[in-house]
């Protein structure tokens, strides 16, 4: 027992805990470590592979939703919306994307987004497709620097920046019907379109972008021709009515049609950006090969109602020329009123054959007018009441000359046909009006009453009595006539054969006067011959014919 233990008695010893420090890590840190690892090596990986995050801001974001919407380039995804946000000014759609990483080489300031979603353009009708699976923004990518923040088109462009062909410009007086996404063709095939137009640095013309895709860009050379060919053209001629449509989507969207004459010969086609006309229409493209016009004016005296700047002038129904101006001229001075109709005669549509210098422009129309050459106001159309000048030879016209004083010359001008009729009747109505109508319709009240009263009288009704005895007694003396004339015609008849039997073809007459005359004309002959023989020897009178030849 502890309590009967002496102070002396031996103490058991408590054993001592040794504690030893122990080196290295514990293996329980090492799943926390390798999952910090892995945390790390996640974040990293998702970082590498992401790409950039880009702001596009675009005017309304019908269809887009932040975490849905995609970014594609050709239907393939490379990134994703992440929000979708409004502008401080309210005037703006700020939309934040996150872009693939292969992606991210591509975000330059030459690349370009849009919305896709249905669309009805003069293209045609385009993001059909979104109905179903909802709106997404297509990119496509440009050159330039790199750059993170975008301004979004709000329509899709024409064309890709990766898409073959060339782009052109076309410079018009008028758009007409053509728009954006308007269908370029050649001999009736698309082959490009309309990229955009904008007016020209003068103001008065408008520049056209078109772009012809590959291989077609080979059919554009320096001579092709460019028309507007939207909706119907509609032409008269000697055959008929002429309607000429390019294609239904022309009609309805505008287009541009383009030809090259002499497509077939080598050459090389025309480079990126070159300038070309746009023509109004085909016909005009046929009259843009007459580039010379030598100015003249006229003045007409009459109304040039109908008469308008682009008019023809005809000579015998064949085009010379235009009016190039119609205007009005006051002379205060002179207190003249006089209307110049300006022409352009266009010397490449005449053939001069002779002599060069007659082909002179004024050479040439200085003889004409002596001629005769004058200028006349003619219908065009008899629906529109559209005039024409026509030149023509009047014969009958009062002398003059090409009045080469003026700038530009004068050629003088005949009425038209209607005036010369107008005032024919005018100055047959003032003669009739000069007439003493009055005292005229009272001699003829006179002479008709004075002619009645002569019908009527006594001795006029036995005057005609005693005429028409008279008329019934030469009848008869008539026919006594043709009784005792009857032989008488009968013995000239018989008179006249015998004297054909003597004078006639084969008559002895006829032979023996021939026979005579034959005679005289041998006689005469030696008569000729004698008379120059005494002409050369008068001596021969007294000495004979002896001795000489």
């Amino acid at each position: 027992m502890l309590g009967n233990r002496g102070s002396g008695s031996d103490v058991t010893d408590v054993p001592e805990v040794e504690v030893a420090e122990r080196r290295g890590l514990s293996i329980v840190w090492l799943i926390p470590l390798v999952a910090g690892a892995i945390a790390i090596w996640l974040g990293y990986s998702t970082l590498r592979d992401q790409g950039p995050t880009i702001t596009i801001t675009f005017e309304d974001a019908e269809g887009l939703e932040a975490g849905k919407t995609k970014v594609k380039y050709k239907e393939v995804e490379v990134g994703l919306v992440e929000d979708v946000a409004i502008s401080e000014d309210l005037s703006q759609i700020i939309v934040t994307a996150r872009m693939h990483k292969e992606a991210g080489p591509y975000m330059n300031d030459g690349t370009r987004f849009w919305i896709v979603r249905p669309r009805v353009g003069a293209g045609g009708v385009s993001g059909l497709g979104t109905l179903l699976s909802g709106a997404f923004i297509e990119v496509d990518p440009g050159a330039g620097e790199a750059t993170t923040a975008f301004a979004g088109l709000e329509e899709p462009p024409p064309i890709r920046s990766d898409e073959a062909g060339r782009r052109y410009e076309l410079h018009a007086d008028k758009l007409g019907s053509v728009a954006r996404g308007s269908p370029v063709y050649y001999r009736s095939v698309q082959v490009g379109q309309v990229l955009g137009y904008e007016l020209a640095d003068d103001q008065e013309n408008l520049v056209v972008d078109i772009f012809v895709a590959a291989p077609h860009d080979q059919l554009v050379r320096d001579n092709s021709r460019f028309w507007n060919a939207s909706g119907i053209d509609v032409s008269f001629g000697a055959e008929g009515v002429n309607v000429a449509v390019e294609s239904l989507q022309a009609l309805l969207a505008g287009g541009i049609a383009f030809d090259t004459p002499a497509i077939g010969r080598p050459g090389e086609p025309a480079a990126a950006d070159t300038v070309f006309p746009l023509f109004e229409n085909f016909r005009a493209v046929t009259e843009s090969r007459y580039t010379q016009k030598v100015p003249y004016v006229v003045y007409f005296d009459g109304s040039v109602r109908g008469l308008r700047a682009g008019a023809p002038v005809e000579f015998r129904g064949m085009r010379v020329g235009s009016v190039t101006d119609v205007r009005l001229e006051i002379d205060p001075e002179q207190d003249t009123v006089r209307i110049p109709v300006t022409l352009g005669i266009e010397p490449q549509r005449i053939g001069v054959v002779g002599d060069a210098r007659s082909a002179e422009p004024y050479v040439m129309m200085a003889a004409l007018v002596e001629r005769g050459l004058r200028a006349q106001l003619k219908s065009g159309n008899l629906i529109t009441g559209e005039l024409l000048v026509d030149l023509d030879f009047h014969p009958e016209s009062p002398p003059a000359t090409l009045d080469r004083s003026a700038e530009p010359p004068q050629i003088p001008s005949v009425p038209t046909q209607l005036e010369v009729l107008t005032a024919s009747i005018t100055e047959v109505l003032n003669q009739l009006a000069a007439l003493p109508l009055p005292e005229l319709i009272a001699d003829l009240r006179r002479t008709v009453q004075s002619i009645e009263v002569l019908a009527s009288s006594p001795d006029t009704k036995g005057g005609i009595a005693a005429l028409n005895e008279s008329a019934n007694r030469l009848q008869a003396l008539l026919g006594t006539l043709d009784q005792r004339l009857a032989p008488l015609l009968t013995r000239a008849d018989a008179t006249l054969a015998s004297t054909q039997t003597l004078v006639g073809e084969n008559s002895q007459l006829r032979y023996d006067v021939r026979d005579l005359v034959r005679e005289l004309t041998s006689a005469a002959r030696s008569i000729r011959v004698f008379a120059d023989y005494l002409e050369r020897h008068p001596e021969a009178l007294l000495r004979g014919k002896a001795g000489y030849p």
